[in-house]
């Protein structure tokens, strides 16, 4: 059996079973089997012909992952890892999976002038979930202190055990809490948050691999998908320091509400940018 026959069985199995692109998560699953790179299962990565002798240990191993994926479960669970920002991190349903887009999230931090004009600048990462974030910014500025916030102590378990895995959980301080609740005035200069923000009804409707899966808090911010995100921008006027900033990730119809919530508490200089599929996805903005 040769790879190209090994990835069109299972393709046209999770097909069958209404795997979103399936092809796909054929090869990164075939990747993690083989300890190589999605297309290198392709051009020697992994071996090109599975042998008879090797083929019952290769179905051996794929099968139950296989069978996971078919009854809905994220491959990136199933897998138990993920790419973020070149960095591995663990992922499991202690929190949400880390997604793509939230990447934007460490550029527009990481070029931010207070990250690049003082020294060192305080950063809470409001909402860690797995630490995607606070991970990757402390990987890049080992000059700033970081605190990692989450009302979930089983998430930030996982984040603490991802900055482990990188060698930075002594880097940052972590804090099971409700968002900014107990923080100092003027304690932070940058407060950075990928928050719940999916209306309850929305929630209801998503796709059974999220909604069965992913911690519902990580995901139901409420009825309208603004109460977590308003609660936070109003706290961190006073958790911010003068011309402190604020980062926030949110839904893609959710830009003019966002940025009305951000104008109404008084920030300014608000800017709200677009993901790479062109929707309204990060605000920016500055306290007074």
């Amino acid at each position: 059996m040769d790879i190209d026959q090994l990835v069109e069985s299972f393709e046209f199995r999770f097909n069958s079973a209404g795997v979103d692109n399936a092809k796909r998560v054929v090869e990164e699953m075939l990747a993690h089997v083989f300890n190589c790179r999605p297309m290198e299962i392709y051009t020697g990565g992994a071996s090109t012909v599975v042998t008879p002798s090797q083929q019952f240990d290769v179905i051996r191993k794929i099968e139950p992952l296989a069978e996971r994926i078919e009854n809905g479960e994220p491959l990136q669970y199933v897998l138990g890892a993920v790419e973020f920002w070149d960095l591995e991190l663990k992922t499991d349903p202690r929190a949400l999976i880390p997604r793509p887009e939230t990447e934007l999230l460490v550029e527009e931090v990481l070029g931010c002038r207070i990250m690049n004009d003082k020294r060192p600048a305080t950063v809470v990462d409001v909402g860690t979930g797995s630490g995607c974030l606070v991970i990757t910014l402390a990987s890049q500025r080992p000059d700033a202190n970081f605190k990692a916030v989450d009302i979930s102590g089983d998430a930030l378990e996982l984040a603490r055990e991802n900055a482990r895995m990188h060698g930075l959980e002594d880097k940052i301080f972590w804090m099971q809490n409700n968002l900014l609740q107990r923080f100092a005035p003027a304690s932070a200069d940058v407060v950075v948050a990928n928050l719940p923000y999916i209306a309850t009804a929305d929630w209801e409707a998503l796709s059974p691999s999220v909604k069965e899966h992913e911690p519902r808090t990580a995901l139901d911010s409420g009825p309208t998908g603004m109460e977590l995100i308003e609660d936070l921008a109003l706290q961190a006027r006073s958790v911010l320091v003068p011309e402190g900033m604020l980062f926030l990730e949110f839904g893609f119809d959710q830009g003019d509400k966002v940025h009305n919530c951000l104008n109404n508490l008084g920030y300014f200089d608000i800017q709200i940018k677009h993901d790479l599929a062109g929707h309204d996805r990060i605000a920016i903005a500055t306290n007074p």
